[in-house]
């Protein structure tokens, strides 16, 4: 099973939203967050920058629709909490969050012990 957390409206296209991460980073750029909760933010980048793979986006000729899906494994399971974590942030400024649940969300473009990129079937 993978995990996708995405933030919009619940009858909007998932393929369409934005991911929880990035929903997050957005926050702090608009100067929406409190300063204790852009230190908290910052703590977590630093940690998901420190043990989880980027994807080569840059250097790949993916689709521009393409996304990425967390495997929900033990390797990947402390990241997944602290997704948890990015979604109580973004509910309690407003924001409705989704969680995807799919066995099979798309053909895989990259895959790593925590994740995988996908474009969607």
């Amino acid at each position: 099973m993978y995990l996708r957390f995405v933030v919009g409206p619940d009858n909007a296209d998932h393929r369409q939203l934005t991911g929880v991460i990035t929903e997050a980073r957005l926050l702090r750029d608009n100067d929406e967050l409190h300063d204790y909760e852009d230190a908290w933010l910052q703590e977590q980048f630093d940690w998901f920058n420190a043990n989880i793979p980027v994807p080569p986006y840059s250097k790949s000729n993916w689709p521009s629709g393409c996304s990425a899906w967390f495997k929900n494994n033990g390797v990947a399971s402390e990241a997944i909490n602290r997704v948890w974590a990015f979604v109580n942030l973004l509910k309690e400024n407003g924001k409705n969050v989704r969680v995807l649940k799919s066995k099979k969300p798309g053909y895989v473009l990259y895959e790593d012990d925590f994740q995988i990129v996908v474009t969607e079937f």
